[in-house]
């Protein structure tokens, strides 16, 4: 019993409560601005919208083919190249960076 009122009292007093108290009520505050926000944009907007925007739009052309035709594989791989550009540009800056602090083994 004794215990417990011990855990009671330092859970009260505790650090991590008032960090996380400031926390919490920025997170509730948050919500709380997220849904006025949308709530409001949702009912002052006009929400009557056209027929122009409403049709379908692919490029600037109304679509001619069905959408199950096949897909040119090039485009895949270009994708594919770049991420891999993209990766070995992200490791090889902070390389180039350090470059004049390597010794022998690191080349």
């Amino acid at each position: 019993m004794n215990n417990e009122i011990n855990l009671m009292l330092l859970l009260n007093n505790s650090l991590v409560k008032t960090e996380y108290s400031i926390l919490l009520i920025f997170l509730v505050f948050s919500i709380f601005l997220t849904v006025i926000i949308i709530s409001a944009s949702y009912f002052l907007a006009k929400q009557n919208p056209e027929p122009e925007k409403l049709s379908s739009y692919e490029c600037g052309f109304e679509p001619h083919e069905d959408t199950r035709h096949v897909f040119d594989v090039k485009f895949c791989v270009i994708a594919i190249i770049f991420l891999l550009f993209d990766l070995e540009i992200t490791f090889l800056v902070p390389w180039c960076a350090s470059i004049s602090k390597l010794d022998l083994l690191s080349f």
